[in-house]
Parts: structure tokens; sequence; C-alpha cells
């Protein structure tokens, strides 16, 4: 789970959904109107699919899910459950793109609060999740380092089934294409550097990048990487300026 920067609808887009809003709070059920409308054939086909698009091209990575990272997340989530607030049933600010196995297996209709009401499940769009969360590279397990973090890892299953394995071989991986990016640019290979970071962009588990690129800057990296093969060199190529900028990761704190 990385930061995502929400981008706006098309304003047609904005108007349907603020129209079902109010239909939503004009209700007597306002649940049952949400859930209808939800449902509705309209809905479905004319204002669903553009919000899922926007998702995806705000999501890390080629359609990944914004709770788990893994690829081709195709469902469009309440974060607040509809259940919980059926006034924010069709609220933009209140949708994120996630898999199957997020949505519907783990988080469900799961909701909680702390004592000032805040939600305790992380929302990548308005939170910074490093701040919550840590990833621990030699084994790809999400450690809580806030009571939202604890709960987020517990209700979207972070570190449930074989995410953690996927996680330990989306590692390697990347170590294996950031070798490659170096090898190119320094042969002045263009081409294959272009193909590197590419990769390195548009691959699944984008936490785990960046969570290798800001955990290589800490004065205590070489403990945090403990464990990972051949880490010197990869701490070192981690530090190139060069791979940062062609990156452009200075917009995301490190």
């Amino acid at each position: 789970m990385i930061p995502v920067q929400r981008s706006a609808l098309p304003e047609e887009v904005e108007a349907r959904l603020a129209a079902l809003t109010e239909e939503v709070a004009d209700g007597a059920d306002g649940l049952q109107v949400a859930k209808r409308a939800w449902k509705r054939n309209s809905f479905r086909r004319d204002t669903y699919p553009p919000v899922l698009s926007r998702l995806k091209e705000m999501a890390p990575g080629i359609d990944c899910c914004m709770y788990c990272g893994q690829g081709l997340a195709d469902t469009v989530d309440h974060y607040v459950p509809m259940d919980a607030d059926p006034a924010r049933a069709f609220s933009w600010l209140n949708y994120l793109l996630a898999c199957s196995a997020c949505n519907s297996r783990f988080k469900r209709q799961l909701h909680a609060v702390d004592a000032l009401g805040v939600p305790l499940l992380i929302d990548p769009t308005v939170d910074d999740p490093f701040r919550h969360i840590h990833l621990v590279l030699s084994t790809g397990e999400y450690l809580g380092i806030s009571d939202r973090g604890e709960y987020t890892i517990a209700t979207v299953g972070l570190n449930e089934d074989k995410r953690p394995e996927a996680r330990c071989h989306a590692l390697s991986v990347m170590a294996l294409v950031i070798d490659k990016w170096w090898s190119a640019t320094s042969s002045g290979n263009r081409s294959g550097v272009a193909t590197a970071i590419s990769v390195l962009r548009d691959q699944p588990f984008a936490g785990v990048f960046q969570a290798m690129l800001r955990q290589a800057a800490r004065e205590e990296a070489d403990l945090l990487f403990e464990g990972i093969e051949d880490k010197v060199r990869l701490l070192d190529l981690l530090r190139r300026p060069e791979l940062r900028a062609g990156l452009s990761v200075g917009a995301v704190p490190l």
C-alpha cells in the first residue's frame, strides 16, 4: 500500500453522482435507496465504468489494488461501506480500486472508527500508509506501527495466504530489474534504461519497491535489508540519484 493521488472525475460523471447522493438523502430508507441505485442499469452503464476507469488511472502499477498492491484489480470499493454510511455511497472521495479478495473476501462491510470518529482503515488517497505500516523486506510481511496500521493489515488481509511470499518474489524480480537498469545506464543504453524504468513503475506490488527506496535511505538500512541477497550492491543501486530521478520519486516522501 502506497500513497495515491486522487484526480478529478469528468464533470458529467460528478453531476450524476451528486444527483444520486441527493436521491439517497431524500429517501425514507437511505440504505435501501442506495443499494437499489447501485444496481440500477443506468448507473452500471453510464457512471460505474468511468469511475472504475479513473480509479485504474490513479492506481499504482497497471490496475493494481490500492490496498494489497496486486495487479488487475477491477472493483470499485466503498472505503466507508454503504451499510455504515449510505450517504457516501455515491461520493467520489469514498471510492478506491480494489481486487476481489480485498473487497469481497477480507474487507466486506467491516468498518471501525477511533475515539474521534476517524475510520481506522488507511485511505491511501488521504493518508501516507508508510506512517502506519512497515514492510519487513526479508519476509514480505507487514507490521503495524499504529492502531490504524494493525487494523488495516487485518481488515484487508495484507499478510494472508501467499501475499507475503508474493512480495518476496516481487522484491527478487525488482532487484534483477534494478541491476539491468544499472547495466543499461553504465553502457549508455537508453532503450534499456527506459524499459527497466517502465517495468519498475508499472509492475504490481508498488509498495514493495517504495519500501525498498525508503528503507535504503535510512541510517539503519543495513539492518533493514538483512537477509536480502547481495544487499550491499542492491543498497548502492537504490541510493543512486539517477534511479530516483528516472522514477520521479522526489514527489514521494522517502
